[in-house]
């Protein structure tokens, strides 16, 4: 079974552990890499475009250090080889400009909720971006 690899972009550790746990027990095989801000991620991404195996989704933060989850988003979508990769913005954010923002590039911006299981719930609807 091929699998299929999610970047996820965020600064806090505790929201990456429990991407981790909601992606456990999927009927699918995933693999999970993480980022901590932007210019980590697009690191990753370029190594990951270099050899041929880019992720099938990144889930992306917007308020992180270095470079922030708006700059990396107009970045990924500048370039040829990553633009076509979904992303799905997950945020604590509920701004109308970050909205705005999202539907300008044509991502779709989902905030961050309150529990874990709502948070798991979420993460499973994330899923369906991921191209097979």
């Amino acid at each position: 079974m091929k699998k299929h690899t999610i970047l996820c972009v965020d600064d806090d550790s505790d929201d990456l552990q429990l991407l981790h746990e909601s992606l456990k027990g999927t009927h699918e095989n995933f693999d999970v890499i993480e980022a901590y801000n932007g210019r980590q991620a697009l690191d990753l991404l370029h190594k990951l475009k270099h050899s041929g195996t880019p992720p099938c989704l990144i889930i992306l933060d917007i308020n992180m250090p270095v470079l922030n989850g708006k700059e990396t988003l107009s970045i990924i979508k500048r370039d040829e080889a990553l633009k076509s990769i979904p992303v799905v913005v997950f945020t604590t954010s509920g701004s109308d400009s970050d909205k705005r923002f999202c539907n300008f590039y044509g991502v779709e911006m989902i905030t961050k909720p309150p529990n874990f299981t709502h948070f798991k719930t979420v993460v499973q609807k994330l899923l369906r971006f991921c191209a097979a």
